[in-house]
């Protein structure tokens, strides 16, 4: 009896394809067209996540084409380039980061972090699967999806586009122009025009002929580009907010700070808190204030804040190896210069998953195409039987082991897609809950809501979710006029309920504000039914603060509590802090002069009313509002000054005791003193001061 060990053979036999590798072939073109033109209205935001789950999905499919291709040649196919070491690490960078960043990853594996493993995935195990000629064949396909996307468009400039179709099988309210978009924007849909155009003139260019396809494809995809690049001039429809480089650079480097996120990132979820914690005062003063970016503003300053320098690393090394190999044309030229189109563009835009899984598949493809790289079998160890008898012998080999290891890799993939699609199931209950949320069903939104938990309990956005959906259904339970006991009893199991699926929330993700926010309101709302409720409210706004430290509407949401208990000097703190970070925050200047009105800082109260009425558009109601209560300051203004000058003549006259309103009466002249120790501590980053807003 003998063991052989595992060997490695190359194969340079030249075969046709088989089933399996045409199988393989279209799953590939399936899955770049469902990046580009899918979609599956039955989540909330179903473009981008169609998207993001298909990859998935497919990812799951490809993962069991490979098991079945290594039980078939009872031999495990590897394709090794050097292309392939930087794939592998910006996978296995993105999947440490995911792990390691965060104590409950799975947010991360199903977000932009799970994208970037699983294209990875896809290159490693496609690459063996595909024919040679796929790269051209992709290319193809990805030309025939932009022209689809480009007559899309323009027919939803007539109003009779995709979106109409939409709206009248399922039902959505969805707007008839230019705006929607199958590929998420119009800023996505020029992305894949420009790779599409790029890589079709990269094999005109190689093959020095132009063939009937790229020369009826290529003038349709131009015509698409100018559509949609004016679609996105100032003023037009499709305009898109970008993150701000300069706020990008510095969200990255607070978050390498600290040793551990140097090194690993804060993780691929993560992003939207950084951006939050982080972000820089200045932002404030940009139409973009209030806008939470889960997106840097391109690739490099992203793999930096989510995965450190070693995910910074990973992308270099993968875009340097992509124009080491442009010298060498090793592969099919068109597609490589559709995936250096790819990385030029995340190097100038925010990363998405529509461009990620266009460049991994045409990865994938030209990594096929390559004739440089080595196309190795590992061979499973073989247990070989030998029967010794005189003048012969009987030699039987076990295949066992490659069919573990191929069963393995099935089962490793079919727990993928179950998984995957439990997650989806998830958004799809979301999904259903809105929808009968639109039709005042609030016993359904509670079931689905509960359904989505179920699913995916490891989710802090569907607690959050559940959370507010308790209280909502708990509100509607105590306006009833004729509720029963044991509906008033239920409001209390509501209202528990709703503190339980917060605080799983902030146990989930401690660093996203709104899981803080959300608390903060649920225990708001319980003030006058639980005695700390108001203690409780008050931390977790502190929270919610101390993790987005230059939100102004957290301060003046915290302010409001403090206006309902009548401790209006702390609310008037909070209310100057928030007008400190936002000077232009109407809202923050009218609670300041509500708040100094209560504290009779009458001066300084219309010293602010004075600010919100610049502030506000003279025909609107609030101005008229903010007008009428300035009006009537300036009355109590006015008999004040009266009665300082009946006191002065008194105390002339020897008479110098002032009337108790007198007492009572706080220099005018002087503003808000900021208290000596406030009842709320906020961590340091978080005490601004006028300066610091100049």
């Amino acid at each position: 009896m003998t063991l052989s060990c595992f060997q490695l053979s190359e194969s340079t036999m030249q075969q046709k394809p088989s089933l399996l590798t045409i199988i393989s072939l279209v799953t590939f073109i399936a899955l770049l067209l469902v990046l580009v033109l899918g979609i599956f209205p039955f989540t909330d935001n179903f473009i981008l996540q169609s998207k993001t789950y298909a990859l998935f999905a497919f990812t799951g499919i490809v993962g069991l084409l490979y098991a079945v291709k290594s039980f078939a040649n009872k031999a495990i196919p590897l394709l090794w380039s050097p292309l392939t070491a930087p794939v592998l690490f910006i996978g296995s960078s993105s999947l440490a980061s995911s792990l390691l960043a965060s104590s409950y990853p799975q947010d991360s594996l199903f977000g932009f972090g799970g994208v970037l493993v699983a294209a990875s995935v896809i290159v490693f195990l496609g690459s063996a699967l595909l024919p040679k000629n796929a790269a051209g064949v992709l290319l193809k396909s990805l030309g025939i999806a932009g022209v689809l996307l480009t007559i899309s468009s323009a027919l939803q400039l007539t109003g009779y586009g995709p979106s109409k179709a939409l709206e009248s099988v399922f039902g959505l309210a969805l707007p008839h122009t230019i705006v929607f978009n199958l590929a998420g924007s119009s800023l996505i849909a020029v992305q894949v025009l420009v790779v599409a155009v790029v890589g079709l003139v990269g094999s005109i260019i190689y093959s020095r002929h132009i063939s009937k396809f790229a020369a009826v494809t290529i003038p349709i995809l131009l015509i698409g580009l100018a559509l949609y690049t004016w679609s996105m001039l100032p003023g037009k429809p499709s305009t898109p907010t970008l993150p701000s480089f300069k706020a990008g650079w510095s969200i990255a480097l607070d978050t390498i700070r600290e040793p551990r996120s140097a090194l690993i990132g804060v993780g691929s979820a993560a992003y939207s808190n950084a951006y939050l914690r982080f972000k820089p005062l200045w932002v404030n003063g940009t139409p973009s204030w209030n806008i939470q970016f889960s997106q840097a503003a391109n690739a490099p300053l992203y793999f930096l804040s989510i995965g450190g320098f070693i995910g910074l690393a990973s992308w270099i090394f993968l875009f340097t190896r992509l124009f080491a190999r442009k010298q060498r044309k090793a592969g099919d030229t068109g597609a490589l210069a559709a995936i250096i189109a790819c990385a030029v563009l995340q190097l100038i835009l925010p990363l998405n998953v529509v461009l990620v899984g266009i460049q991994f598949v045409l990865l994938a493809a030209y990594l096929a195409s390559d004739q440089t790289a080595n196309r190795l079998q590992l061979k499973a160890p073989t247990l070989s039987l030998v029967n010794e008898k005189p003048h012969e012998t009987q030699v039987s080999n076990a295949v066992a082991p490659i069919y573990i290891v191929a069963l393995v890799l099935a089962i490793g993939f079919g727990t993928l897609l179950y998984f995957t699609g439990k997650s989806y199931a998830a958004e799809t209950a979301i999904h259903q809950g809105t929808l009968a949320a639109q039709k005042n069903d609030g016993i359904a939104v509670y079931n689905q809501h509960q359904r989505a938990v179920t699913l995916n309990p490891y989710s802090d956005t569907l607690r959050r979710q559940y959370a507010l959906t308790n209280m909502l259904v708990a509100a509607a339970l105590s306006n009833k006029t004729d509720a029963t006991e044991a509906e008033k009893a239920q409001v209390g199991q509501l209202m528990q309920q709703a503190v339980r699926e917060a605080r799983s929330a902030t146990t989930l993700d401690p660093t996203d504000a709104q899981n803080w926010s959300v608390l903060a309101q649920i225990y708001q709302n319980m003030i006058g039914l639980s005695d700390q409720a108001s203690e409780f409210a008050v931390q977790s706004y502190v929270s919610a603060i101390e993790n987005d430290p230059t939100n102004p509407s957290l301060r003046l949401s915290l302010g409001g509590l403090f206006l309902n208990e009548k401790k209006f000097q702390q609310a008037a703190t909070l209310f100057q802090q928030a007008a400190e970070l936002k000077p232009d925050f109407p809202s923050a200047h009218y609670n300041l002069a509500v708040a100094l009105v209560q504290l009779n800082q009458l001066e300084a109260a219309r010293a602010s009313y004075q600010q919100v009425l610049a502030l506000l558009d003279p025909d609107s109601d609030d101005y008229m509002q903010v007008n009428g209560e300035l009006e009537k300051l300036e009355t109590a203004l006015a008999e004040q000054a009266k009665q300082n000058e009946s006191t002065q003549v008194i105390e002339g006259q020897g008479a110098a005791v002032p009337s108790i309103t007198d007492q009572n009466i706080t220099n005018s002249g002087q503003r808000i003193a900021q208290p000596a120790e406030d009842d709320v501590q906020f961590p340091p980053e978080a005490d601004l001061n006028p300066s610091a807003t100049q």
